[in-house]
């Protein structure tokens, strides 16, 4: 038997003995059942195809539905990923057009960058003393970057109940859930800047909607100061739990509406 064939078989063996590992590992550790609730509850809301191994397509490929769904695999998994299907022809047109404002966003920055660069050694030169420098990095996208990023997925994540805050233009409004949730609030997608901050560039906030199950007192909302950012302030309660929705606007409406919240039951 030659090296080569000896090689093949080999990598065959351990591909197989990979995929059964895979196999018996995905067995052996289920979702929580906390999370197996969010996920019965989301099912009817999400009768989209399952990812791909890999996570970056569905699992069949092909460009039929536009979204897909990272379903939890694991005890510890908190989250469901909802993605957009970059062979469907909607999101390559979504991608090609924000592409066109990103790329002014970033040529702006990298101008910005030189000129700084073009300060810091001159003054060098003149002082001896050297100057730090910001560098080029995701957030000079902008918040088209931000945007896309938000409208090309929507995450449903697991959380304990807890005070928060969130940089919004627009104040967290809090009513009572759909049938099934205690309480919810709701953050429209919207953008800010921080004046009292250090870093003044436009921001983006995601659609964001958290819902509260169980015995939860109704939360308050407290502007921080002067600023663009808001407190969400959960009184004390005993048990109960929280599922954040985050990303695409009219997706997340469409779930909250959909899903069968009812099977959420904290104990």
């Amino acid at each position: 038997m030659t090296a080569i064939i000896r090689t093949l078989i080999c990598a065959a063996a351990l591909s197989h003995a990979a995929a059964d590992w895979r196999a018996l590992a995905a067995a052996q550790s289920p979702p929580s059942p906390r999370m197996q609730m969010v996920i019965d509850a989301l099912k009817p809301a999400l009768p989209f195809p399952a990812a791909g191994d890999d996570g970056t397509v569905p699992e069949r490929g092909g460009d039929d539905s536009k979204w897909f769904v990272v379903w939890p695999d694991e005890v510890d998994d908190t989250a469901i990923v909802v993605k957009a299907n970059p062979l469907h022809p909607d999101t390559q047109e979504i991608v090609a057009k924000a592409e066109e404002v990103i790329q002014r966003a970033v040529a702006a920055a990298e101008r910005k960058a030189q000129a700084a660069y073009d300060r810091a050694l001159d003054e060098l030169k003149r002082t001896g003393k050297p100057t730090d420098l910001d560098g080029i990095s995701l957030e000079d996208e902008g918040v088209a970057g931000q945007r896309l990023d938000a409208e090309l997925e929507l995450t449903i994540e697991l959380v304990d109940p807890a005070s928060y805050e969130i940089g919004s233009s627009v104040p967290p409004e809090v009513t009572a859930g759909p049938p099934g949730v205690t309480w919810q609030v709701i953050v429209p997608p919207n953008t800010f800047q921080d004046r009292l901050s250090t870093d003044r560039r436009d921001r983006f906030t995601a659609s964001e909607t958290r819902l509260f199950f169980g015995p939860i007192a109704r939360p308050t909302v407290d502007r921080v100061g002067d600023r663009p950012r808001f407190a969400v302030i959960l009184p004390a309660s005993a048990g109960g739990l929280a599922v954040v929705l985050r990303g695409n606007d009219a997706l997340l409406k469409q779930v909250v509406a959909s899903a069968n919240w009812g099977r959420i039951t904290p104990r």
